[in-house]
């Protein structure tokens, strides 16, 4: 596999049903012929929808896109809920119950929105002793996951037929979708499961903006966005050039008050421009000392910078 140093970026993803995340950075991987490429975010096999993924020396910044908010619209089934939180082992056994009232359904979209103790499924990514949860449940195993904190900062459900519900959500990273369904079943005591999912934005990536795995290599090029342009909801700061060159080789820079934007607010986290470029995020002090996080290779003219 040859590595084409000028391919680097953000790369949107529309997963179909069936394929894994990982079998999603294969296939881009394939295509593109890079060997450095990752996702931000992990969908299930059922899901399909936006699956961001980050190529080249983009990868450093993969723990800045886990930090987005992520958008979805699906189907809860009620009547059952199931070890994996969706319908890969539904019994088909459970009758469905009708769809409560309104004011029901109301009352319990408040009772998950805004921040609550989730527990994770068993059928997860999460690890146990190095091990996923997920493999040993498929052992026989019940493995115990810690309930996370997470956000649930909107959430809208619509009455369907036969015991169904359509719904739309926007989330804090972390937060399972499965495990939404699998307690708004216990909250209207009817029992549910995840039928249908589909990621419709991360941050600011829309699905619309995505293109299939299977797209040929000069589709995928053209679909690139390039460093400069990956909206990290982060404040910039310029160097000049003498500065880029010490920040580019790790070391601390020390900024002039009139080199900062009056609305920054120290300490902070910064996109970090040079002259012409991206060099990459850094943390600034108190004192205002720059110390690199990451540092991005020379590519690209940076263009304007993105707004948060």
């Amino acid at each position: 596999m040859s590595e084409d140093a000028g391919v680097c970026g953000l790369l949107a993803i529309d997963k179909p049903a069936g394929m894994t995340s990982h079998d999603v950075v294969a296939r881009v991987r394939r295509t593109l012929g890079k060997r450095r490429v990752g996702h931000a975010g992990t969908l299930d096999p059922l899901a399909t929808g936006l699956l961001p993924c980050l190529v080249g020396p983009a990868t450093r910044l993969v723990r800045f896109l886990h930090r987005w908010p992520k958008s979805y619209v699906g189907v809860i089934a009620l009547g059952e809920e199931t070890a994996t939180g969706d319908r890969e082992q539904l019994s088909g056994s459970a009758a469905r119950p009708p769809v409560p009232p309104a004011a029901v359904l109301e009352q319990a979209c408040r009772r998950l929105s805004g921040r609550y103790w989730q527990t994770p499924p068993v059928y997860s990514a999460k690890k146990l002793g190095g091990i996923a949860a997920h493999r040993l449940a498929r052992r026989g195993y019940a493995p115990a996951l810690a309930p996370v904190l997470v956000t649930v900062h909107r959430l809208r459900l619509v009455p369907g037929r036969d015991g169904r519900l359509a719904f739309a959500a926007r989330v804090s990273s972390g937060t399972y979708l499965r495990a939404l369904a699998r307690d708004l079943g216990r909250l209207l005591g009817t029992g549910a499961h995840l039928e249908q999912l589909r990621r419709t934005a991360v941050g600011p990536v829309r699905v619309r903006e995505a293109i299939s795995p299977s797209a040929e290599r000069a589709a995928m090029l053209a679909a690139l966005q390039p460093l400069e342009r990956i909206p990290l909801q982060l404040a910039a700061v310029q160097l000049e050039e003498r500065q880029e060159a010490a920040f580019r080789c790790g070391r601390v820079v020390e900024l002039a008050a009139d080199r900062l934007r009056p609305d920054i607010e120290l300490p902070a986290e910064v996109r970090v421009l040079g002259s012409s470029r991206l060099a990459g995020i850094g943390d600034l002090d108190l004192d205002r000392r720059l110390r690199p996080r990451v540092v991005l290779p020379v590519g690209s003219p940076a263009g304007s910078p993105v707004a948060s």
